[in-house]
């Protein structure tokens, strides 16, 4: 039996209709996962070292094991005392996707024990028997590192092994480096780090003219309805 024009008409918009709401529907789930800071890992830290003082030579570092990059500008770094920085860089300080990046309290390599910085921050010390490492975000997101007692080497960094950030899944580092201090501050250790590699991803937006496509799509749809 063959249909109408009306009848084929009907079926077109019944289809198109689908069409447009299956498409916003996909659209409005599309939300975007931006990168965090709870996303990276402290991946060595060195509270105690000793080719240099302390207050020249401490350091820790960061892994961004997604496939974005991040910049660590803002980021409040404390501990659960009355250490307290905020990161203020004068350019983006970005880690990018499968790269480490170091801060530490000097970066003058002829007086810290000869590596180098990515960023030099101020007003925060690592204890040499406990401390904690946190770095908070605008919005109250956290990558924090608690140690006790045992964490600390003296002359070695303590090195992640896995993505479980406890203080038992580290061990001290087996690489010397610089003035003689064991460490990898900017490189991968001396451990295989095993840590999730499903990437964490940023959604990419749907571009204007799609949704501009929709709408309009849906408004023709529902002035022709009206006829």
């Amino acid at each position: 039996m063959k249909m109408t024009h009306r009848q084929a008409y009907k079926r077109l918009h019944k289809t198109m209709s689908l069409v447009v709401i299956s498409t916003i529907a996909i659209l409005a789930s599309s939300k975007s996962h931006a990168v965090l800071i709870s996303d990276l890992y402290i991946t060595e830290v060195m509270a105690n070292p000793t080719a240099v003082t302390d207050s020249n030579g401490e350091w820790f570092e960061l892994f961004n094991p997604t496939n974005e990059s991040f910049d660590l500008n803002g980021i409040i770094l404390s501990d659960n005392g009355s250490n307290i920085h905020i990161i203020n860089n004068p350019d983006p300080l970005l880690i990018n996707s499968g790269e480490y990046l170091v801060l530490g309290k000097n970066d003058n390599e002829l007086e810290n024990g000869g590596y180098q910085t990515d960023y030099m921050y101020s007003g925060f010390t690592l204890g040499n028997s406990d401390d904690e490492i946190i770095l908070t975000d605008s919005e109250g997101n956290q990558l924090s590192l608690l140690y006790d007692n045992g964490f600390v080497s003296a002359g070695k960094s303590s090195e992640l092994l896995s993505a479980e950030m406890l203080t038992n899944n580290y061990n001290v580092s087996t690489i010397d480096y610089g003035f003689g201090d064991f460490g990898s501050p900017g490189s991968a250790g001396a451990y295989l780090f095993d840590y999730d590699t499903t990437p964490i991803t940023t959604s990419v937006p749907a571009p204007p003219s799609l949704w501009l496509a929709c709408i309009g799509l849906s408004l023709l749809l529902g002035i022709k309805n009206k006829r």
